[in-house]
């Protein structure tokens, strides 16, 4: 093989693989996952059915992917913020980011909030979507708590594992509840929304 041939075909199979992705997120937000088959996927996408299954062994195993890369935007994005008041400001950005985009489309950073609340009630209904999500949880619960304690140490009160984990709980009680309001309510005063959320998640991290 050519130098560099090995580089590429690797490349062409990131850019197929994304393409699948793509067509998958946009079909699922559409039409849910019970409405959308590999079929549907496939026209999605511009590829026969066969080429998909070279990627991916089922639906489940799209989904899997798709949660797994929102999930690790997730973890980048609580990562580089230093304080609870931080998270507010950025949660406030995801919703002014959804106004102007629309429910179901992605906003900058590709969270999809549909897609989020899709994923979660089919994990209700399907094992195999439920094992997935179940897997996932630990991450997300570690960088949470991650979080809390680095926004109560940067105040002077470091608190202890047992109060990090039930504040934790709280606050992410709050966030996916906040994806949420948004969807079923998208037109909430901006600023009481500030606010609100200000005084719950900063007290969180005291």
């Amino acid at each position: 093989m050519p130098a560099g041939g090995g580089a590429k075909a690797r490349a062409r199979q990131e850019a197929q693989r994304e393409r699948i992705l793509e067509a998958a997120r946009a079909c699922f937000s559409e039409g849910g996952f019970h409405g959308t088959g590999m079929s549907a996927i496939a026209r999605a996408a511009g590829m026969s059915q066969g080429l998909i299954y070279r990627y991916f062994t089922n639906k489940a195993a799209i989904i899997r992917a798709i949660t797994d890369e929102q999930r690790e935007e997730r973890r980048e994005a609580l990562a580089g913020i230093a304080t609870c008041s931080e998270l507010v400001d950025k949660l406030l950005e995801k919703i002014d980011a959804w106004r102007e985009s629309g429910p179901r489309e992605p906003c900058e950073g590709g969270f999809d909030a549909a897609l989020f609340l899709e994923v979660s009630a089919e994990a209700t209904r399907d094992a195999d979507i439920a094992a997935v999500v179940t897997a996932q949880e630990p991450q997300i619960w570690t960088d949470f708590e991650d979080l809390v304690r680095r926004s109560a140490e940067a105040a002077g009160k470091p608190l202890d594992a047992a109060t990090v984990r039930r504040r934790t709980v709280v606050m992410r009680c709050l966030v996916d509840g906040l994806i949420l309001c948004y969807v079923r309510d998208p037109q909430q005063d901006r600023e009481v929304l500030r606010h609100s959320l200000q005084e719950a998640i900063t007290a969180l991290c005291l």
